[in-house]
């Protein structure tokens, strides 16, 4: 599940912050004061984690929800804001709102000078997202837009979720580093009640990624070609120093690849169907019949 489901999530974590460790908890349900909801229908597929969300937000008068979905979902029912968006164009919308935060000046100096790098770079790309050009785009009003910004840039301690609606999109992982790059605009990350929250799409595929379940990890957020977590991987495991590879194993797609190009020569398939879950699936399909040896 990690490998695909979560794979937009588990890279854009590790693109922006080094690692895939969400800087978020359960409890941070509880001590926010605005939830941004983008591509996930929560109170239906994640329906503990919203009514955690809906409890804290019907007693505080001040928390605000905004919900970025298309369609008007059961979630969206409970929103302040809803912000029915058009298909695609969830990096827009981001972008267009970090363009306002910047114009009234509604970001963390301090928190960007300290703990960020390459904003002026970011600052340039948010510069062409002019929020007549974003409403337009995205379909919806300039006023919807300027108090999804309000929200967002007057609260104190701004909570994100998301699910598959942003990670499984062409563009998945640009679309989960410029929620983040949202949060490390405006520090709200690292402290209780704020930072980007991803929901998983199954159970345990942070625990599967945390416990090293994947070709380029290892156990508790470390990585295979970091030669200082491979030691102490060695070093834990009584292992001799360079036991275990430099090089990462093959991605999900890869796999698919190794078997047209006959370099895999045993596919072990545990909990997942990817007949049915991977891209191009008639490539995946043929490619899964040439397999020498398939355990299922």
């Amino acid at each position: 599940n990690s490998r695909l489901c979560m794979s937009s999530a588990v890279s854009g974590y590790i693109q922006s912050f080094g690692s895939d460790g969400p800087p978020c908890c359960y409890e941070d349900l509880e001590l926010t004061d605005c939830a941004f909801l983008i591509g996930t229908n929560a109170a239906e597929c994640h329906p503990i984690v919203f009514n955690r969300l809906r409890k804290h937000h019907k007693k505080n008068r001040h928390v605000k929800m905004i919900v970025v979905d298309p369609r008007r979902t059961e979630t969206a029912e409970a929103a302040d804001l809803h912000l029915a968006i058009r298909p695609g164009t969830d990096i827009d919308l981001l972008n267009g709102i970090a363009h306002l935060l910047m114009r009234w000046g509604l970001m963390d100096t301090l928190f960007i000078d300290e703990c960020t790098a390459d904003f002026p770079a970011y600052a340039e790309v948010v510069g062409h997202y002019s929020p007549e050009l974003v409403a337009r785009k995205c379909g919806i009003s300039l006023d919807e837009l300027e108090t999804a910004a309000r929200y967002w840039g007057k609260s104190q301690r701004v909570l994100s979720l998301w699910s598959m609606g942003i990670n499984q999109s062409s563009e998945g992982t640009a679309k989960v580093r410029t929620l983040i790059n949202l949060h490390l605009m405006t520090g709200n990350v690292g402290k209780p009640g704020a930072g980007p929250f991803s929901l998983t799409g199954q159970p345990n595929a942070m625990g599967g990624r945390e416990a090293g379940g994947l070709a380029h990890i290892l156990p508790g957020y470390r990585l295979v070609k970091n030669s200082q977590d491979r030691r102490e991987v060695e070093d834990f495991w009584g292992l001799k120093p360079g036991q275990i590879s430099p090089f990462s194993g093959r991605s999900a797609w890869e796999m698919i690849t190794g078997l047209e190009q006959g370099d895999v020569g045993l596919l072990w398939i545990a909990a997942t169907n990817p007949a049915v879950s991977m891209p191009d699936l008639e490539r995946t399909k043929a490619a899964l019949k040439q397999s020498p040896f398939t355990v299922y």
